[in-house]
């Protein structure tokens, strides 16, 4: 008797485990997409980044008569420039400039914005390196999506496979994007970047080049004594275009010295959200910590590979990634009205099958043994 009664518990249990397994195994099976909060203009903004990679390289291939190079850039993109360069003012890494070539990182910035509340009209000061052109090809989508005002200052000299062509700048590719109606947003002063800002890293043909750029694109050109003087030059700008208005948000792509202040191989910033940056002690404040003292957000964008990983998208791909990927436009879940379903069922079906456990238990039985 006591061999036939651990039998029948051990089938039970084994019962139920199998259809735990089961039910488990069919929710996974049925999961479904589910958007993640604003999607729509996260969706329009990854969009128009899409268009936008488009309309460059076609003015990069068709009007500027280049030729796409197979191994630093295997997606035709367009967007990964000369590894050498009169405005080359360091070295890149090419695995982070093909990971930010992806629409995607439009949504991404747009969850950021979200986060912290920005709405149409809001002032966004934004510090540009050429270094990552994709990258901020994904800041303006954003930008235009959400309906921002930004204030953009550029340095004109660029990393490593960045916008390191000096006839296809930052500058350039803004002006293009305007002309062609895909984007308003341009860039209201310039520096040569580099060394102290302004450009000491940069030979006479590159400083000439940088200054050319500008001319020819209709920015004016910070020009500064030292380093300080560039960061002070720019908070200027800042608040004068701001017109008495608040400043909502801080946006840094790439590693600017002006902006971070520092270098970051000395100091690392990890990319995304910060708001805490005036609790940090850094040894030089840019325009980026000055602002973060007065309470502004800050949103870095550097690091693509992080970044990538962190939302789902995929790091250094020989592919242009398809709009509508990563964590930040939506991910499978479980169908919430299945899994409901499936809870209820298990419970009733766990019921049924040890009520006789449970009336052994609690039922008492008469002395003769009989129920």
């Amino acid at each position: 008797m006591a061999y036939s009664y651990q039998t029948q518990r051990r089938i039970l249990v084994g019962v139920l485990a199998v259809l735990a397994v089961a039910c488990t195994w069919i929710l996974e099976e049925t999961k479904v997409y589910r958007r993640a909060p604003g999607y729509e203009v996260k969706k329009r903004a990854a969009e128009l980044a899409d268009r936008a990679y488009d309309a460059l390289k076609d003015y990069y291939v068709g009007d500027l008569g280049r030729t796409i190079n197979p191994d630093d850039d295997p997606a035709a993109t367009g967007m990964i420039g000369p590894r050498s360069s009169p405005i080359r003012n360091s070295q890149g890494n090419l695995a982070a400039k093909r990971t930010s070539i992806n629409p995607n990182f439009a949504a991404v910035i747009v969850d950021y914005f979200q986060q912290i509340n920005l709405k149409p009209g809001d002032v966004v000061a934004v510090a540009l390196s050429s270094s990552f052109p994709a990258m901020t090809v994904n800041l303006y989508a954003a930008m235009e999506a959400m309906e921002l005002q930004p204030v953009v200052i550029t340095t004109v000299g660029s990393s490593t496979w960045g916008a390191t062509d000096p006839d296809f700048t930052w500058l350039d590719m803004e002006r293009v994007l305007q002309e062609k109606g895909l984007m308003r947003i341009r860039s209201v002063a310039a520096t040569p970047g580099g060394s102290n800002d302004m450009g000491n890293s940069l030979s006479a043909e590159g400083r000439r080049l940088v200054a050319e750029a500008c001319e020819r694109n209709g920015v004016r050109i910070l020009t500064s004594r030292n380093i300080l003087d560039a960061i002070s030059n720019r908070m200027d700008v800042y608040f004068e275009r701001a017109g008495g208005r608040d400043i909502a948000a801080y946006v840094n792509v790439g590693g600017s010295i002006a902006s971070l202040g520092f270098s970051l191989a000395q100091i690392p910033l990890p990319s995304g959200l910060h708001t805490d940056l005036w609790t940090r002690n850094f040894p030089r404040a840019g325009t980026m910590v000055r602002l973060a003292k007065m309470g502004v957000p800050v949103i870095h964008l550097g690091l693509p590979q992080n970044m990538a990983r962190r939302f789902g998208l995929p790091v250094a791909p020989d592919y242009l990634p398809a709009v509508g990927d990563g964590e930040a436009l939506g991910k499978p879940g479980y169908n919430i009205g299945l899994t409901a379903a499936m809870l209820v069922f298990y419970g009733i079906l766990t019921l049924i099958l040890t009520l006789p456990e449970l009336r052994r238990r609690f039922v008492k039985t008469s002395p003769g043994g009989a129920a």
